[in-house]
């Protein structure tokens, strides 16, 4: 990879301030993150341009604050911009840099950071980001990075005479200007609409988002009208469900949480049905691809032990649980009378040090000389595998060279090996990981880019390895993606967007059209399997009742314990696709779950009809059940991948 220089990159963007660019100058170059997020996958497959790209959120920063007209002065304040790189650029321009973020755990980690580079004129406060910073007001610029429906008053007020702020406005977060609001007295304003190329540069598929108010007795009536109810999920009208199918190449099944019964028994119903009666071959989940492998092994009857337990770590509940497990042995069972047809696999690109093992073990059985010239190249970021976003902070502090080169000529050599190393499935194998280990070392990088960079590579990552397993099955292989409702439903059609995050489902519906189907999940209410903060014990919680502007009470409103509501333009009434296109909120539980901070942590606005094709409800749900391995052992064969004592 040639060396990138930021200095042009900003240059290129239009970006002319000289204090801006002499202050991502000085950030060190090896951690800023070239445009091309994945610049090869498993064979010569393309995106179109607007799918493949986003423009990096840092990018768009640094343009928003170009328009600000940023100089030398006292204090800035910015809001919602979720990028510790961003602070410490601005903290190199002004005396103070007040920031407003909703995220106590990032707030925290952020000024952390900072301080480990001897910053210490960042402040950060958790709040409203309407409200502003009053106490601190009035400030020489204001910039925010979330959108508002107008400019709030209260932030107009914290402005400087002569000074300005930039926000994103408009109806939705897929239709935005920026304005420029500048103070010309005590009382007067100037507004200015900048039209400005935000995230995506012309996506293809647009979400309908409706800015009309319609009585929700109405919109109550026509979800009931338009549903289809069931008893059970046995039950579930599976061959209705199969026919809005249709063709479909890629079927992509939601969860509005990490830890419901529920949306994994029901997933795996849909996803049998579709192995029995549609033909698809490949099941693809937002799992580890190490991990995963030793699952594809046992359901392919080609199992043998490893030295670790797949899905150990934090959130190990996440996959090993009774539902998985019963899965896992009904499709063991497929398999023994289909020949083994059907795949499990990871998506995600957790697992580093599992994916290094893996490479260097399959090299060591086909070319102990390329094995030797793997360890060496995975030597660099070995020592810190265990904790791999220590990495990232080191490369970010200028403390330790990225070792992006190393683990990328590693991938070119084994792509360059391909006919010696015999193009076999195995190969393939090795190849997923060693593509898991480069963009996981990118990943432990972009976290100090702020949410909006890590996530966008971790999808971009999932989505490619997706097309890489549909290019090595062959042309008439089948998919289907079990991921979060975050991950799989269209991004396009929520507030995602807004704070440049697309998701894998965005992707698909770009890449795959009306051949690519995504269903969602919803609950009012139950228990659910998750952890207060990150790393800590599991533990079943209750799951409040949904709030009164969301679509979850709508659907809780309409008496109907179980059902599920096609939402494409041909399954259903335009009427009810017009009720429902106005934004609402949306509840998303992942690993993480705190009910005390409910609305801010676990909610967002979304267009549902644009965001999934199909949704499917549960009005009461329960936690799924975790494997404990020490007593669910003895139920194990011995050669079973949970079958293993933890360590």
């Amino acid at each position: 990879m040639k060396d990138i220089n930021i200095t042009e990159q900003l240059k290129d963007k239009g970006i002319s301030n000289t204090l801006l660019l002499k202050a991502f100058h000085d950030i060190p170059k090896a951690f800023f993150l070239s445009e091309t997020l994945h610049p090869y996958y498993y064979e010569n497959l393309s995106v179109g341009k607007s799918s493949e790209k986003t423009e990096p959120r840092v990018i768009v920063i640094a343009r928003m604050l170009e328009q600000l007209e940023i100089k030398k002065e006292e204090n800035i304040l910015i809001i919602g911009v979720d990028s510790v790189y961003i602070l410490a650029v601005l903290a190199k321009i002004y005396k103070n840099v007040y920031a407003v973020e909703t995220t106590e755990t990032y707030a925290n980690w952020a000024l952390e950071v900072l301080k480990t580079i001897d910053i210490t004129n960042v402040h950060i406060k958790i709040g409203s980001l309407e409200k502003g910073w009053k106490e601190n007001a009035p400030f020489n610029a204001i910039l925010s990075a979330s959108e508002f429906d107008k400019t709030p008053k209260l932030l107009k007020e914290q402005l400087k005479v002569g000074s300005k702020l930039l926000a994103p406005i408009g109806p939705d977060w897929a239709h935005i200007i920026l304005e420029t609001i500048e103070r010309i007295s005590e009382t007067e304003f100037v507004t200015k609409a900048l039209r400005d190329n935000y995230f995506i540069p012309k996506p293809k598929i647009l979400p309908q988002i409706g800015a009309e108010t319609y009585p929700e007795n109405e919109i109550i009536d026509e979800i009931g009208i338009s549903s289809i109810p069931f008893k059970t999920i046995k039950k579930f009208p599976i061959d209705g469900l199969l026919e809005r199918i249709g063709d479909a190449k890629v079927v992509l099944l939601g969860e509005s949480s990490h830890g419901t019964s529920e949306f994994y028994a029901t997933r795996q119903e849909i996803t049998k049905a579709l192995i029995e009666k549609k033909g698809f071959n490949l099941v693809c989940a937002e799992a580890d691809w190490s991990d995963a492998e030793q699952i594809n092994n046992y359901v392919q009857n080609e199992y043998t032990s490893k030295n670790w337990m797949p899905f150990k770590r934090f959130p190990e509940w996440m996959w090993k649980n009774t539902d998985v497990l019963n899965f896992v042995e009904w499709l063991k069972k497929y398999n023994t009378k289909h020949n083994n047809t059907i795949g499990f696999y990871g998506l995600d690109l957790y697992g580093l040090e599992n994916s290094i093992d893996l490479v260097i073990n399959y090299l060591q059985d086909v070319d102990p000389d390329l094995a030797a010239l793997a360890k060496l190249r995975y030597s660099c970021i070995m020592p810190y595998m265990l904790n791999p976003a220590v990495y990232g902070q080191l490369v970010k502090n200028d403390k330790l060279k990225s070792c992006e080169k190393e683990v990328l000529k590693m991938l070119f050599d084994l792509l360059k090996n391909k006919n010696k190393l015999n193009h076999s499935k195995a190969y393939f194998y090795a190849y997923q990981n060693a593509t898991v280990v480069v963009d996981a070392e990118r990943y432990y990088k972009a976290m100090y880019y702020g949410n909006a960079e890590s996530w966008n590579l971790r999808d971009f990552h999932m989505f490619y390895t997706l097309k890489s397993l549909l290019s090595y099955s062959g042309k008439d292989s089948k998919a289907i993606v079990w991921a979060h409702n975050s991950h799989i439903g269209n991004a396009l059609a929520t507030e995602m967007y807004s704070r440049g995050e697309i998701n894998i489902g965005h992707l698909c519906k770009e890449n795959f059209g009306d051949k690519c189907y995504n269903i969602g999940f919803g609950t009012h209410t139950g228990t659910v399997a998750a952890s207060k903060n990150w790393g800590e014990p599991m533990e079943i919680m209750s799951i409040n009742n949904s709030l009164e502007d969301s679509y979850e009470n709508l659907c809780h409103r309409t008496n109907v314990p179980n059902f599920t509501l096609p939402l494409r333009e041909e399954h259903v009434e335009k009427k009810l696709r017009d009720f429902l296109s106005t934004p609402r909120l949306e509840r998303a539980i992942g690993v993480i779950y705190r009910p005390e901070t409910e609305r801010m942590s676990h909610y967002f606005k979304a267009a549902l009809p644009s965001q999934f094709d199909e949704y499917i409800w549960f009005n009461k749900t329960k936690a799924i059940t975790p494997i404990a391995t020490q007593t669910e052992r003895t139920k194990l064969i011995d050669f079973h991948p949970f079958g293993q004592m933890d360590r």
